[in-house]
């Protein structure tokens, strides 16, 4: 006996013309969605031990090379270990590096969309809402952890004004998958022509002096098409969970079986949802909610009545959103 249930899911040198890119964009167009790929790899590269030799860039009207002060800087940020995941310490330069492969993905899912002559396959974006969503929430997950490692005096001071055009992008990815789920095309093309210009955005502040602005406080928001479910949980489960968690639903509960008995059984009806916010203001029971799609909100009020509220949430790594069809767990199958 199997249950699986599938989750949608679901941070003063002024610069030459040619490197300062964002403008707000209409919409994604063949140069806009490859200069973007290119410049989030090369972010990407920027940050590893290979060195970077000058590389030529239609996109930036010539050759680029790292920058003088980042190649000073990137045996420190190499060696300092900011952020510690399943057993593995992940240095300030790795978790920088996290964001620009997912921006780097987001370019690649944006071509699909252009037409043939313009190097993509014509997918419609409406098709792709799994796929966007998905990237969304990855892209929410490395900037909870770029901010949770106070990184704002990161690349020489740099960060502060990195994690701010982050929180706009993240801002355009919502905007984007709102549009996405109500089919509005117009909007998707000027959200995903944005978010492709403020990733062209990051790689430029490598090249200029510190900007400020608001940086990202990993406090998640309901997206278009989702819920806030709130759950009534054992308050023990409350100490532990933080607004931006991703945790898994299990449910306890007396199933009939196949020669009509009754038996105790655990199932996991829900993997990797987003924890929108955690109170634990009284003695014996919590509330968490979570954001649902409306089929899982059903599900988990489903749960709750049938498990007469004995729900547990599991806490999950950072970075863990595999999920994987999962058997019920019955004291029979264990004694076997």
């Amino acid at each position: 006996m199997k249950v699986f249930i599938r989750i949608s899911i679901l941070t003063a040198v002024f610069l030459s013309p040619a490197l300062r890119v964002y403008a707000g964009s209409p919409a994604p167009i063949a140069e806009s969605v490859n200069c973007a790929a290119e410049d989030m790899q090369l972010f990407y590269y920027y940050l590893s031990t290979e060195p970077v030799k000058e590389r030529k860039s239609e996109c930036r009207g010539g050759g680029v090379v790292r920058p003088g002060w980042l190649e000073k800087s990137l045996p420190g940020m190499r060696a300092k270990k900011v952020w510690r995941e399943e057993g593995e310490d992940l240095s300030e330069a790795a978790v920088w590096q996290t964001p620009a492969s997912i921006l780097y993905e987001f370019a690649d899912l944006t071509r699909k969309t252009l037409p043939l002559p313009e190097g993509g396959i014509a997918v419609s974006p409406f098709t792709l809402e799994a796929a966007y969503n998905d990237n969304r929430q990855r892209f929410i997950l490395s900037l909870i952890r770029l901010s949770r490692s106070k990184l704002e005096g990161s690349f020489e001071n740099r960060g502060k004004g990195l994690l701010s055009t982050m929180n706009l992008i993240l801002d355009q990815m919502s905007a984007l998958t709102s549009a996405v789920v109500l089919r509005d095309e117009k909007e998707f093309n000027k959200n995903a022509g944005d978010v492709l210009g403020l990733s062209r955005d990051l790689f430029a502040q490598l090249f200029e002096a510190p900007r400020g602005g608001p940086v990202y406080k990993s406090v998640p928001q309901i997206q278009a098409g989702y819920r806030g479910v709130t759950l009534p949980v054992p308050a023990s489960q409350t100490m532990f969970l933080k607004s931006g968690d991703c945790v898994d639903m299990l449910v306890t509960f007396d199933a009939i079986m196949g020669d009509k008995s009754k038996e105790l059984v655990t199932a996991t009806i829900l993997q990797n949802v987003i924890v929108l916010k955690v109170t634990d203001n009284q003695e014996s029971v919590g509330v968490v909610q979570l954001m649902l799609n409306p089929q899982e909100a059903q599900y988990a009020a489903l749960s709750l009545a049938q498990s007469k509220g004995n729900i547990n949430l599991i806490r999950r790594a950072a970075d863990d959103v595999e999920m994987h069809p999962m058997e019920i767990a019955t004291f029979r199958r264990l004694i076997k």
